[in-house]
């Protein structure tokens, strides 16, 4: 049942949810790094199986990058009216059915025949996903203290580098071993189920009525008039734009730069994936350090991370196969993760606890439509056309650039907007 938000401003005073996630924080915590590391197994397999799939059912470059198109465009899709959903009934249980989705949606992956299953298949597992973090973020946000938002934040995204990793390496050697690109998809669903019905017996907090936002339309229009939300989405966007491009090609540039085969370049692209474990706790880090000194520190935590994440890969994209080349890759591999914790705590920070998951799935939407979800594709038609990957990867570095320079902007008026949302108490579900 909704709470009002009418009386509840200025307490600052503990809270029954806040009394109570103190012995749960660390368990939900547990199970949403999980899930989010599974989730991105099951987005990044298709990266690791993407030769011997392209072989087998005879398709372009352009095709396996629409195939990441059509999962992102499903996520940027459904990320917003999911997020709104969980915000306004419960996010513990939203996790859980999405999980359950997903999950069947990635076995059904591994009996396609052809670009048309393929495609779909790929898309519902894009529905699945598409509030998860979302929902993941707001529980999070509520579970520990504003102190401690980027740092928990920072361990919650560090999934994704694991997740990442995993399901390069993983889906390279099932593939490889067992002759079939469809049995990474087949075992990966597994635990999705698991997980999921864990989820269920999590404690989440009641749904809290965000101010005169009752309406989906209504919540966005309050969200993107506060001017630090709209530079930070976009933001996001850009970055999302060289990460899709990565996680869907690094494995075939290793493989046609270095002259690697498929389970080779899978470990190779999984040892950059795994490394970048350390860039998201660093810069939950960082930001929570910077913005004890200065209430900019989290935007300008992410500035300076995406600036650095840029210049190492382009410098690695120039040298290629070199040692120096590969080494700029990992040091990208660290860093280019740092930006999502300062970043999401920003989400949070500027917005009502009625509005965080809506918050999340706006920037979800904004990351996926304004650039995530072309990113793989176009990279792909770059490619054919030109016949270097490579260079179809040198986009990628430029629109890093432009994150650093929206996460700069909304620094300025990140403490402003900051200051407008007062103490809200929030109670167990």
């Amino acid at each position: 049942m909704a709470q009002s938000a009418a009386g509840m401003q200025g307490t600052g005073a503990p809270t029954a949810f806040a009394d109570s996630a103190k012995k749960s924080g660390v368990a939900t915590l547990v199970l949403m790094f999980l899930l989010y590391m599974l989730n991105y197994m099951d987005r990044n397999v298709m990266a690791a199986v993407a030769e011997q799939m392209k072989a087998d059912l005879g398709l372009s470059d352009a095709q396996l990058g629409l195939l990441q198109t059509a999962f992102l465009v499903c996520v940027a899709g459904f990320a917003l009216p999911v997020a709104f959903l969980v915000d306004r009934w419960s996010r513990r249980k939203g996790i859980a059915l999405m999980a359950i989705a997903w999950s069947a949606a990635t076995a059904l992956t591994g009996f396609a025949g052809g670009l048309a299953t393929l495609l779909v298949m790929r898309g519902l597992v894009g529905v699945g996903e598409a509030g998860f973090s979302s929902g993941g973020t707001a529980m999070l946000s509520a579970a520990f203290p504003e102190e401690k938002r980027a740092k928990v934040l920072g361990a919650f995204n560090a999934s994704i580098p694991v997740g990442a990793a995993l399901g390069t390496v993983l889906g390279g050697v099932l593939a490889s071993r067992t002759g079939s690109w469809s049995t990474p998809f087949l075992v990966f669903a597994v635990p999705g189920v698991v997980l999921a019905i864990a989820t269920f017996f999590l404690r989440d907090y009641k749904s809290v009525a965000g101010g005169a936002a009752d309406g989906m339309g209504r919540a966005v229009a309050t969200l993107v008039k506060v001017k630090t939300l709209r530079l930070t989405y976009v933001a996001f966007a850009m970055n999302v734009f060289v990460s899709s491009a990565m996680l869907a090609w690094l494995p075939v540039y290793l493989s046609r730069t270095y002259g690697l085969d498929l389970a080779a370049a899978g470990k190779k692209a999984g040892l950059v994936l795994v490394l970048a474990l350390i860039g998201s706790p660093l810069g939950g880090f960082l930001g929570d350090r910077w913005s004890r000194v200065n209430p900019r520190g989290r935007a300008l935590s992410a500035a300076t991370t995406s600036a650095l994440a840029a210049g190492l890969l382009a410098v690695a994209l120039v040298l290629g196969s070199s040692s120096a080349g590969f080494a700029c890759l990992v040091l990208w591999g660290i860093l280019t993760t740092a930006y999502l914790a300062p970043g999401g705590a920003i989400t949070q920070d500027v917005v009502h606890p009625g509005l965080r998951a809506t918050s999340w799935g706006v920037c979800v939407l904004s990351m996926y439509l304004l650039g995530g979800a072309y990113s793989p594709v176009i990279v792909g038609a770059v490619s054919d056309a030109t016949g270097d990957i490579g260079t179809a990867l040198l986009v990628a570095p430029v629109a890093g650039l432009l994150a650093s320079g929206l996460f700069l902007l909304a620094s300025r008026t990140l403490p402003a907007d900051r200051a407008k949302i007062g103490k809200v108490e929030l109670v167990s579900e």
